[in-house]
């Protein structure tokens, strides 16, 4: 009996050191630790749309955790986002052949480079995020709303493929 509590005690033990050395931040890309979000470029005539890209990537960042947001002189790294393209197109058509539902697009290019010798880290080319909306609903019912879903897709896959395997 004595032995065998002697062995839990031990793999216990062991299970509970072998843990405590673990840590989520070694393995960050480049060995950074922070990251400095710029407002976006922007190559369309809605400036609005990048504004709102970047708050919404810094928050994106924040909420994930594992990269510390801070300014850019701060940051061991800047993410510099551009918004390459958006568009609006029907989606959905009702039996008259009227727009019922239009689909918001955006296109966003994405670069993480390391400040400290201008590496680039990650390079994402096209990053496409798109919500649908009612056509007979007003801008802030309708097309706003399915503006932030296309920017939270592309923020989704951009905070993933920065952090994920780290």
């Amino acid at each position: 009996m004595r032995v065998s509590q002697t062995i839990r005690t031990a793999l216990a033990a062991l299970c509970i050191g072998g843990c405590a050395y673990y840590s989520t931040s070694g393995g960050l890309l480049g060995g950074i630790r922070s990251i400095g979000i710029p407002v976006a470029d922007n190559q369309t005539s809605e400036f609005a749309v990048a504004e709102r890209l970047t708050e919404l990537a810094i928050d994106a960042y924040a909420e994930d955790g594992q990269l510390r947001v801070v300014d850019e002189e701060s940051a061991d790294a800047l993410l510099q986002l551009n918004v390459i393209s958006i568009e609006d197109r029907p989606f959905t058509y009702t039996t008259a052949e009227q727009t019922e539902q239009y689909r918001f697009a955006v296109l966003v290019a994405a670069e993480l480079v390391k400040l400290e010798d201008g590496e680039v880290l990650l390079a994402l080319a096209e990053l496409e995020g798109w919500g649908t909306y009612d056509a007979a609903l007003a801008e802030e019912e309708g097309r706003d709303p399915a503006v932030e879903r296309a920017l939270d897709m592309v923020l989704e896959e951009l905070v993933d493929r920065t952090t994920a395997g780290w």
